[in-house]
């Protein structure tokens, strides 16, 4: 349906993303504390790409990664992601 993107396009849209969301707000779902210590959207993009996840759009909601994409099923989900461990911590509604 959708082509893969290459591991560098990936790269270029987590960075973008990362750009179009500057004000990261410490929120309860996630208590992840300072943003100095959360990795990089860029992780989060490559682990997801390796899962066969297609993504749609990433976003800081929450105190997390809300992240809505396509996995290798073909489902949809919309999901968060905690930002120091990258753990899934439960589908957007």
């Amino acid at each position: 349906m959708f082509p893969r993107l290459p591991r560098l396009k990936a790269l270029a849209l987590a960075a973008t993303l990362g750009l179009a969301a500057p004000a990261f707000a410490s929120g309860d779902r996630c208590q992840a504390g300072p943003e100095t210590g959360w990795k990089p959207l860029a992780e989060l993009v490559q682990k997801l790409s390796a899962e066969g996840w297609r993504l749609r759009k990433i976003e800081i909601d929450d105190g997390c990664y809300e992240v809505k994409g396509v996995d290798k099923e073909g489902r949809y989900h919309e999901a968060y992601f905690h930002p120091q461990t990258l753990e899934r911590k439960g589908w957007a509604h």
